[in-house]
């Protein structure tokens, strides 16, 4: 390796640690949707069951709920996209979100491969370049 080979690898190495942090980042948005859609299910397996004018606790959010009664234990909003939500029977809802949800796991997933691979490049690359310094330094 030249001078000029080692500034490219450590430029790559860079750019490897820039493409990292952001695939960390999707992971995180990723798992933060994941447990959404989980609870979300949850709350829906739950009321679904529910006869009317039961009292159940319903999560509003940052680990905080409140106390709902059941009017319509049949019948959930579910968004559908671009701001859109529609009516769906309870049933239907939790399919939707399982089907999000799977397709959210396996987007992780490909997420994890990605970085796995990443990291593996980025590792023999950087094995390379201390290679590279430590042959270096023993010409001197």
């Amino acid at each position: 390796m030249n001078e000029q080979e080692i500034k490219q690898a450590l430029a790559t190495l860079e750019l490897y640690r820039a493409q990292a942090e952001a695939l960390a980042e999707q992971q995180q948005i990723i798992q933060f949707s994941l447990d959404e859609y989980t609870r979300a299910r949850d709350t829906l397996g739950k009321w679904k069951d529910a006869e009317p004018d039961a009292e159940l606790l319903v999560p509003v959010g940052g680990n905080s709920f409140v106390f709902a009664k059941v009017a319509d234990s049949k019948r959930a909003l579910v968004g559908v996209g671009s701001g859109v939500t529609v009516e769906r029977s309870v049933e239907d809802a939790i399919k939707t979100l399982e089907t999000r949800t799977n397709e959210l796991a396996e987007a992780a997933k490909k997420v994890n491969e990605s970085l796995f691979m990443l990291e593996q490049r980025s590792a023999q690359l950087q094995q390379a370049v201390q290679a590279e310094y430590e042959r270096m330094q023993q010409k001197f």
